[in-house]
């Protein structure tokens, strides 16, 4: 959970309900969508950020307000990520705006980390790094996303330069073996430039397409295709989402192999940019418009752990309702805590061979012979194939 600031008094109270009526104001919604937070920053020395985190399912899903800067005043608002939608409504009805052109970029399944600069209480620029849900870069018990990060800024030195460059925040995907997701990626640890974020003017808040975005070498995120005015789009989403379907296979220990899906960067004629998603079923499990489901539920529990250490209904919540109902949700709650229930145990299970696969010494892609014969002796035949699984992507 982002660390908030004790409260130990009513002044202190009233004083945090006033930063985030103050919050609310400047970027423009209710105060119930945010969420304070009193962190330090550990790109610049540890410099002291307060605040409040937009958790509005919009264009301003994860952007921040940092009210102080290292104790000063310094108030101001960062576009994030936006949060990306399907292109059809709960209905199963597509809603798509007039078309020039769709860019059709590739889906990447990692962790999102988002570039951003703020000034400090000298005037400053500084350059910092964010998770969707927190206002800074930060390893948990689940994931060293921060030491995972600082290997790819030493591997990609430029990605740090791509914020002033594009005079933009930068996004991008965190994805590989060793922060592994749905998909099961064969390479280790890499990174993707995914869009720019403007941050100033009429259009802040709305994103910069990749194509227009100066990469200076760093990776990107693959275009798969283009589509032209005329064209069908409806047919097209579906035809590809059943090609994507086809390609898509399962692993042995509950992964996929093959792709996430796309992310169409629909341009409408008035030069206006709407992103939409599209996953193959077995990425989306089941239909969205169906409502709440458990493979919805499990993926929003893996997403918690990227900035919680604990699962919880009550931690969870929050972000089922940026797409559910809180009445359908709480009908839905016996299968909610089954699926806490299941990812605890996969967790529990994961570090139980983990444990004992580092109290054999070796390593795995040295020793695979004697590392799987000492773990055969601890495990079910029947399981090793998940036991290799788990030891070649998380303890290799």
């Amino acid at each position: 959970m982002i660390p908030r600031r004790s409260l130990p008094s009513s002044n202190v109270m009233e004083n945090e309900t006033d930063n985030l009526n103050h919050a609310a104001q400047l970027l423009g919604v209710d105060a119930g969508w945010l969420q304070p937070f009193d962190v330090t920053d550990p790109f610049n020395d540890d410099l002291r950020l307060a605040g409040a985190l937009c958790r509005k399912p919009d264009q301003r899903y994860g952007a921040l307000v940092l009210l102080e800067i290292g104790g000063a005043s310094v108030p101001q608002v960062i576009h994030a990520t936006p949060k990306l939608h399907y292109p059809f409504d709960r209905a199963g009805k597509f809603r798509f705006p007039p078309i020039r052109r769709i860019h059709l970029y590739e889906k990447l399944d990692g962790t999102n980390v988002l570039a951003y600069r703020y000034r400090d209480g000298d005037g400053a620029a500084r350059l910092t790094y964010k998770l969707r849900l927190s206002p800074v870069l930060r390893n948990s018990k689940w994931g060293d996303f921060l030491d995972l990060w600082q290997e790819l800024l030493q591997r990609h030195p430029a990605i740090a330069r791509l914020a002033e460059v594009n005079d933009c925040q930068m996004s991008f995907e965190l994805y590989g073996a060793r922060n592994a997701h749905l998909i099961a990626y064969e390479i280790e640890l890499a990174v993707a430039a995914l869009f720019g974020v403007r941050q100033i003017g009429n259009d802040a808040g709305s994103v910069v397409p990749p194509h227009q975005l100066e990469l200076l070498g760093v990776p990107g995120a693959a275009l798969l295709g283009e589509m032209i005015a005329g064209e069908d789009p409806v047919e097209k989403y579906n035809r590809i989402r059943e090609e994507m379907e086809r390609g898509n296979h399962a692993t042995d220990d509950d992964k996929l192999t093959g792709t996430e899906g796309l992310v169409w960067y629909v341009e409408e004629p008035s030069g206006a940019l709407t992103l939409f998603k599209c996953k193959p079923e077995s990425v989306e499990a089941i239909h969205w418009a169906l409502g709440i489901n458990k493979q919805a539920v499990l993926a929003t529990c893996w997403n918690l752990l990227e900035t919680q250490d604990e699962l919880s209904y009550d931690a969870l919540l929050p972000l089922l309702l940026e797409e559910y109902g809180a009445e359908e949700i709480e009908n839905f709650r016996p299968h909610v805590e089954d699926c806490l229930r299941q990812v605890r145990e996969t967790l529990a299970y994961r570090e139980r061979v983990l444990a004992a696969y580092r109290a054999l010494g070796l390593s795995v892609t040295e020793h695979k012979a004697e590392v799987m014969r000492a773990l055969s002796a601890q495990f079910p035949r029947g399981e090793m194939k998940k036991v290799y699984s788990i030891v070649a992507r998380y303890g290799a």
